[in-house]
């Protein structure tokens, strides 16, 4: 399986850590290498991309298996109380770029790696058609930067679904592009409908990796993906935490690899698929180190 949409139905994979945090602990100039945005970090897409590219490959070597977009503020709505909202697409495309840049650096040994781009509702007080517009061009940007895949980050109670990814479904045909757009569900963040389910790609389930104790990290785990279904696990905060949750999906995975997302599973005999993994798609699991 090489898509990220059958990856993520059949498998519980993980993502990278906190982006924004790392970046931060870096010396970095508001006017140099923000472009004058007050903590600008999506304009290090544009003015420090090996930065950028190497906190992507420091999560990529901890384990994940997917790497977001440094976009989650890359709308032209919100880059436009900058000045910066004709670079929207710029921004969104190196974004991309970047993070599928790392992914063909680090090794992968036969493993499916894969680069989600972000789209986050910034709660803009704008005309519905505005919005979409705005959404069309970060996606497309995305896309053509490289994208396996589009997560829509919505608030709750905005009723914004239809909006969005009206936006970048208009953006996926004027690439003419494959790529999915999930909308992502978060604990106690907007809902859809089912009209919505069937516009839409796919439904990531995404919960933020905690750094606690081994024993707690496991059974939190555990009740994750048996209980609240989900399937794609947030890194944490830093590489570290990203390689303990990568050990805890491994302890968690009948394979030693991923573990089989709970809709997958019979509840009657409480089996999963064949070990054939949607992360290893050319090597038996006894061939992966």
């Amino acid at each position: 399986m090489r898509t990220l949409s059958e990856a993520l139905d059949h498998r519980v994979l993980l993502c990278d850590g906190s982006l924004a945090r790392q970046l931060r602990a870096h010396d970095l100039d508001q006017a140099r290498d923000f472009l004058g945005v007050p903590d600008g970090i999506e304009a290090l897409s544009l003015t420090r991309a090996r930065l950028l590219r190497d906190l992507h490959i420091a999560y990529l070597e901890a384990g994940a298996d997917v790497v977001r977009t440094n976009t989650l503020a890359a709308s032209p709505l919100t880059l436009a109380r900058f000045d910066l909202g004709e670079s929207a697409f710029c921004i969104n495309y190196s974004a991309a770029e970047i993070a599928c840049e790392a992914v063909d650096t680090v090794p992968g040994q036969g493993r499916r790696r894969f680069v989600l781009g972000v789209v986050r509702d910034q709660g803009w007080d704008e005309a519905p058609k505005v919005i979409e517009d705005a959404v069309s061009v970060q996606v497309e940007g995305l896309l053509a930067g490289g994208a396996d895949g589009i997560a829509l980050d919505l608030l709750a109670g905005t009723g914004r679904a239809r909006i969005f990814l009206t936006g970048a479904r208009r953006a996926k045909e004027r690439l003419g592009a494959r790529a999915p757009v999930f909308l992502q569900r978060n604990p106690g963040g907007a809902e859809f409908s089912e009209a919505m389910h069937a516009l839409a790609d796919g439904i990531i389930d995404y919960r933020h990796g905690p750094a606690a104790p081994e024993r707690a990290r496991r059974d939190w785990l555990e009740a994750a993906i048996q209980e609240e279904w989900i399937n794609l696990l947030g890194g944490g905060d830093t590489p570290a935490d990203t390689a303990r949750l990568d050990a805890a999906l491994r302890a968690q995975a009948e394979d030693g690899l991923r573990p089989v997302t709970a809709w997958r599973r019979d509840p009657a005999r409480d089996e999963t698929e064949p070990a054939s993994s949607t992360l290893y798609p050319e090597l038996e699991p006894a061939q992966v180190g």
